[in-house]
């Protein structure tokens, strides 16, 4: 066997003798072939590393080929053609509330997550991506020779889910501009009051604490800060080339530098009470530059934009879009804690002698009690520094964020492998005891087999709490989540399919 062709002939050739012996592995026969001739010296190493080398560029040009196929037409104006033709059929019938209605309320969230292919290198993962995009999958673009393992972080993740976010932004700002189009053709006196969202963006990268030991609560908050400094600057810049006169861009700008010189504090050793003490107060005291609510600007540059011309309002518009869409960050954030997690924050409260089922009637009574008389809580950064309870931590962290860095963008907290009404019930308490169960989506998140099961009865369960019901009125929406991936790994990932249709 001295190419790729030979081997894939002989593994056809062991495949026809399963209808001899159907506990036949054709796989481990050839593995033992292929041993066989380099004991014999008819095949030695440098021909096995050819071999691979060959395999793994077929395999990368198959897998290129495949996204190309998925992804199908990739070409952008194609794209922005059937969506034109979309928007226009909605049109159509002329009534601007209707089409105001429809185009302001996303049609999708788009989650970015940290779960990078680890069998590819960045460099490899760009030929692919390339390829894809391109429709080339030629071997001179996709079979890169260096096939060296990158070192994967957080940080790494982190910058990765960013760079895709900006790119997901700006191909939504396309979508917006389109739609702003078509309102201004078919309503010339309306269209100015269009506020276009097609989706949105969120990201748990740096907030998901299930199974992470690398995540701090200085880690996440550092990352909301870079994630607000970022998206600031690139308001600015887009508002720059707009109307560079604009008082709105002051602001902005001023807001970036600030958070520019928080993202540095917070990245210093805070586990210095001394250091921390600086950051903290930097962070948390008034200043004219500390930008919580993008409310205001949103307001002034609607208002710039019933002055402007159609070309720089579309422009204004479009921008304000984003800035309703994502807040002061690069979209939205999923904190996330185990089940586990929350159990043993609540216990303590309920059952500090740890006797108690929590899944019981008995608990269930408690929290109701809890709830009824929570009275909220002040937080602080120093109360964040010495609390222990990775779930009361989460919780800290959010008021934190919502306090002192976005005060307009909600935050979803998913609760890992939830399988009862109790650990809801429990993270709702948590999230009005620290004032903040108007601005976090509590969402169990449906991954175990018996989660899976009963969830439908979960729900029936949780929503007869009138706890529940008040908070679910207050925020306007039920959240729950299935995990595909995670399923997969307690029950199979075709079973847990079905099991997801089913709940």
């Amino acid at each position: 066997m001295t190419s790729s062709e030979d081997l894939r002939a002989q593994l056809q050739a062991l495949h026809q003798l399963t209808k001899q012996t159907p506990l036949f592995n054709p796989v481990f026969q050839l593995s033992l072939d292929v041993s066989r001739e380099i004991e014999g010296g008819t095949l030695d190493l440098k021909a096995i590393s050819g071999l691979i080398s060959d395999l793994e560029c077929e395999a990368m040009q198959s897998r290129a080929r495949r996204l190309h196929r998925l992804l199908a037409p990739v070409e952008q104006e194609d794209n922005i053609a059937r969506f034109r033709a979309l928007v226009e059929r909605s049109a159509r019938d002329g009534d601007f509330k209707a089409f105001q209605a429809r185009w302001s309320k996303p049609f999708l969230h788009v989650v970015f997550t940290g779960h990078p292919t680890f069998l590819l290198n960045h460099a490899q993962s760009e030929a692919i991506a390339a390829a894809a995009s391109q429709g080339d999958s030629s071997e001179e673009t996709v079979c890169i020779t260096d096939t060296s393992r990158d070192t994967i972080t957080l940080d790494s993740e982190h910058g990765d889910v960013l760079a895709a976010m900006t790119r997901a932004a700006t191909a939504r700002d396309v979508l917006t501009r389109v739609v702003l189009d078509v309102a201004a053709i078919s309503w010339p006196g309306n269209w100015k009051r269009m506020a276009p969202l097609p989706f949105r963006l969120a990201s748990w990268v740096g907030y998901d604490m299930d199974g992470r030991t690398d995540i701090s609560w200085a880690t996440s908050i550092c990352y909301r800060l870079g994630e607000k400094a970022a998206r600031l600057e690139g308001y600015a810049a887009a508002l720059r080339a707009i109307d560079p006169a604009s008082a709105s861009l002051t602001t902005l700008e001023a807001a970036a530098a600030h958070t520019r010189r928080m993202i540095t504090l917070f990245g210093e050793d805070l586990t210095d009470p001394v250091i921390l003490s600086v950051a903290a107060d930097n962070l948390t005291e008034a200043d004219p530059a500390k930008l919580l609510s993008l409310a205001p600007a949103i307001a002034a540059l609607e208002a710039d934009a019933e002055k402007a011309d159609e070309a720089s309002a579309k422009s204004l518009l479009t921008l304000t879009a984003a800035m309703r869409a994502d807040g002061l960050g690069m979209g939205w954030i999923h904190f996330r804690v185990n089940s586990a997690q929350l159990h043993n924050a609540i216990r303590r409260r309920i059952d500090p002698d740890n006797s108690l089922d929590l899944s019981s009637q008995a608990a269930l009574i408690r929290i109701r009690a809890l709830l009824d008389n929570v009275k909220p809580l002040r937080s602080n950064f120093a109360a964040l520094a010495i609390e222990n309870t990775t779930a009361l931590r989460q919780f800290l962290a959010m008021a934190q964020i919502l306090k002192h860095i976005d005060a307009d963008a909600p935050i979803r907290m998913l609760i890992a492998e939830c399988e009862e009404p109790q650990t809801v019930l429990a993270a709702l308490y948590f999230a009005k005891l620290f004032g903040i169960e108007g601005k976090v989506d509590v969402s169990p998140l449906f991954e175990t087999e018996s989660a899976m099961e009963h969830g439908g009865r979960f729900l029936e369960a949780m929503i007869a709490e009138p706890a529940y019901q008040a908070y679910v009125r207050g925020r306007g929406r039920v959240s729950i989540q299935t995990g595909f991936s995670d399923a997969g790994r307690f029950v199979g990932q075709l079973p847990a399919a079905l099991a997801i249709e089913r709940i």
